[in-house]
């Protein structure tokens, strides 16, 4: 019995060995399914609209949980100085367009970017979308953004990236957020908590996904 018990602690031991191998061998993730019309941002887009964030109606959890990951989307977004972001409510867009919502990919009101440029003065408009979400280990996190010229009726940016945290690439890259953004010992025992968190990991592949936005 106790050898038994012996062997499987050294096959424990090993694959986590194994397991840490993989993790530091490995590049960070960075986000690779991006369009960017031009590196920076044209001078006439000062002002963008942010539209309610939508998500998977069959996934509860992420419509449970989607004022909360819309807050850090938003929170996140204030961070870059590209644009000034306006936020626009669900009540307002009801009011606009007889819908709450709206997904780029729905077929939109003819008048909708108008209304929405008149109404903020905006000269572009962000969609955002939570293509997946799974708040429990390994977590994940997918945000689908498009940024769209209401002038020019053309999109300058748009991105749609999956964060599992089941990969080497993301743990990686998660914890080193979490150390120098969230300004965490460097331990991987404490890093390890971007990884069962639901709103850190949010936080990191929102910080992430927005670090590709064409700049000034």
């Amino acid at each position: 019995m106790t050898w038994w018990l012996g062997a499987g602690l050294l096959l424990w031991t090993g694959c986590a060995e194994q397991g840490q191998m993989r993790r530091s061998l490995a590049w960070p993730y960075q986000p690779t399914n991006l369009y960017r019309r031009a590196d920076r941002l044209p001078t006439t887009l000062q002002r963008v609209a942010i539209l309610p964030l939508t998500a998977e109606e069959q996934n509860l959890a992420a419509q449970t949980d989607r004022p909360t990951l819309e807050t850090i989307l938003q929170a996140e977004l204030r961070k870059q100085a590209a644009c000034e972001w306006v936020l626009v409510s669900p009540a307002q867009l009801l009011a606009w367009s007889g819908r709450a919502a709206w997904r780029q990919e729905d077929p939109l009101p003819t008048d909708l970017l108008v209304k929405i440029r008149d109404h903020t003065g905006s000269q572009g408009l962000l969609f955002a979308h939570l293509s997946v979400y799974r708040p429990y280990p390994p977590l994940a996190v997918g945000w689908r953004l498009s940024l769209i010229d209401c002038e020019e009726r053309m999109t300058h940016w748009s991105v749609d990236e999956v964060f599992d945290g089941g990969s080497a690439n993301v743990i990686k890259a998660a914890q080193a957020y979490f150390r120098s953004e969230m300004n965490q010992p460097s331990s991987d025992l404490d890093s390890t908590a971007v990884l069962t968190s639901p709103r850190r990991f949010a936080q990191y592949s929102a910080a992430t996904i927005l670090t590709t936005l064409p700049g000034r």
